[in-house]
């Protein structure tokens, strides 16, 4: 299959361009000249050099995220190549010893009086200095921040490169072939039982013969994370995640709560329904994404996938059909499989002089096909929020998955009105519950899984049964008695990515998930300036509040029934299947 690989000319010709060290030159000269203009003076200055100040420190931001996108770029296709990997580790180390000199303008902002920054709220910065100043009791002395900074390269960054390492490298060896953590994963929805059965057992005797590496590092993470914790006098591990996502932990509690309830109304009918179609009572755990064995599935050409979502773009908004097409005409998607690839997908934002890049690994499934919805929602997401600057163009967690599951519910939508047959109609609708719960239900058992663990780590190190007892536990509650889980499948933790990159992130998948479900059904309403205030969503990006944008569409998280809304559409969906047998 002939895939498209992405164009990164926009940062530089080259990982080795002369134009990387110039930027890096210049990034040091604007980062003295701000610290000797500014360090110690801020409470000096008059209202109006003030709003110059962050004017000045955004662009050396936009400086600081290109050098670092553009390494990470260059690396996540190619990991197994040496001078890429060095490259990514200078350029990280390289930048980090710049940024910690300009560490002291976040803590004395914060340290001005709410009439001083006033001035902020007649400037497009207003929302950025308000979520700043919630960081104004946990931030310490420069001198301790300086250090916090400094250790990561050492502490969390350095396990993380270490994890994405191991699992690059990492062979899984089937009837004397070797194949990739994509490849392999791949298997597990193959339409061959036997195969799905191999892959899984294979994957995790590879995972339980490395385990003691993975282990170390979560062990190590979550200490990592503990301490930071305590130094900056957090309440929770994750209280720290919370707030970088401008939420409240009781929303997250009360989502956390009604998918727990909704596990078995859900996620265990689904499962028992599934094992009944599949000849018995029970389903093998390497089942529980398997293609059902009554329909082939087709295999879809990169060209189709294209068209299909391009389409269901165009056919809701032609401003989103032509951003999506963007991506498509400029190059800014890696769709290829290659050995030394990251696995997955994501959407990097970059920075407003570029423009974003989705990385894919395309195998030609009907998954595929709504997963290059997804990160092309993101895309468009990024793409309009850009155009606020780098501080205002990052969108809080609360938002970031709005649009990415938002394009693949049209797209869903779009491929359901088009099936061409009873069976087609029943293959989408099983895919699409599938992939909700796997948004939904799945990571809200990672996060409940997350939060025992690191609970749990600072009280003690765990050892790796405790870590997989925890696993297991939180799995079975989710998975219901109709799924058997096979006993290498407790060291199915190990390779799940956000535990180690970003702890705490996952319920972000069901936050959206649930919040976009609402958000849809507004749209199917008929609402006449639903579209509008929808683009007006996006193109904000950080600079409004979820809150407010969710009370023009006439919803509200605190509303005790918000996400049991969230949840009934997927109930109905299980309601529409279950009629067609």
């Amino acid at each position: 299959m002939n895939l498209p690989s992405w164009n990164l000319n926009e940062f530089y010709s080259s990982f080795k361009d002369q134009r990387i060290n110039k930027d890096l030159n210049s990034l040091k000269k604007k980062i003295s000249f701000f610290s000797n203009n500014y360090k110690g003076k801020l409470d000096k200055l008059k209202k109006p050099e003030l709003v110059k100040t962050l004017v000045e420190f955004e662009k050396i931001e936009e400086i600081i995220l290109k050098l670092r996108s553009y390494a990470y770029l260059e690396y996540c296709t190619d990991q197994l190549n040496n001078d890429k990997a060095k490259f990514y580790q200078i350029i990280e180390e390289s930048v980090l010893d710049c940024e910690k000199d300009v560490i002291f303008y976040g803590i004395e902002l914060n340290k001005l009086d709410d009439t001083k920054t006033s001035v902020f709220s007649e400037t497009k910065y207003k929302n950025w200095i308000k979520n700043h100043k919630k960081f104004r009791k946990f931030q310490k002395t420069e001198n301790i921040e300086k250090i916090l900074a400094e250790k990561s390269l050492t502490s969390s960054s350095a396990w993380v490169r270490f994890f994405d390492q191991l699992m690059t490298r990492l062979k899984f060896k089937i009837n004397g072939k070797f194949f990739s953590e994509t490849e392999v994963l791949n298997l597990l929805s193959s339409h061959n039982k036997v195969e799905r059965k191999n892959a899984a057992e294979v994957f995790g005797k590879t995972l339980k013969e490395n385990i003691f590496n993975f282990s170390f590092i979560i062990n190590t993470i979550s200490k990592d994370l503990d301490i930071e914790k305590n130094v900056r006098g957090f309440e929770y591990s994750e209280s720290s995640r919370h707030l970088y996502n401008q939420i409240e932990k009781s929303d997250i509690d009360s989502l956390v709560k009604t998918a727990t309830q909704n596990y078995g109304d859900i996620c265990h009918r689904y499962y028992k329904y599934k094992a009944k179609n599949f000849g018995g009572v029970k389903l093998n755990y390497w089942d529980r994404n398997a293609p059902y064995p009554s329909y082939k599935e087709p295999k879809i050409s990169w060209n189709e996938a294209k068209s299909i979502v391009i389409k269901s773009y165009m056919s809701f908004d032609k401003r989103f059909g032509e951003i999506v097409k963007k991506f498509f005409d400029n190059s800014w998607i890696d769709a290829r499989v290659l050995k030394g690839k990251t696995s997955g997908a994501f959407s990097h934002p970059t920075v407003p002089s570029c423009n974003p890049k989705i990385l894919l690994n395309f195998q030609g499934k009907i998954r595929d096909v709504m997963t290059l919805a997804h990160e092309l929602g993101h895309g468009v997401h990024q793409f309009l929020a850009n155009r606020n600057g780098v501080l205002l163009a990052d969108t809080p967690l609360t938002l970031a998955e709005t649009a990415s599951v938002f394009g693949e519910m049209l797209t869903f939508k779009s491929l359901l009105n088009n099936a061409k047959s009873l069976a087609e109609k029943k293959f989408l609708l099983r895919s699409k519950i599938e992939d909700m719960l796997n948004t939904v239900f799945r990571q809200i058992a990672f996060f409940k899984f997350e939060r025992q663990l690191h609970f749990k780590r600072s009280k003690e190190e765990l050892t790796d049964e405790q870590i997989c007892e925890i696993w297991m536990s939180t799995q079975k509650e989710s998975l219901g008695s109709a799924v058997v889980l096979g006993k290498n499948y407790k060291y199915f933790w190990a390779y799940i990515p956000h535990f180690i990159h970003s702890p705490f992130y996952v319920y972000a998948y069901a936050f959206g998930d649930c919040l976009v479900n609402s958000l849809y059904s507004k749209f199917e309403e008929g609402d006449s300036s639903f579209n509008d205030k929808y683009f007006d969503l996006l193109k904000s990006g950080g600079s409004i509040d979820y809150k407010t944008h969710l009370q023009n569409f006439d919803l509200n998280p605190k509303d005790k029934n918000f996400w049991q809304l969230g949840m009934n559409l997927i109930k109905n969906l299980m309601d529409e299947l279950e009629k067609l047998g």
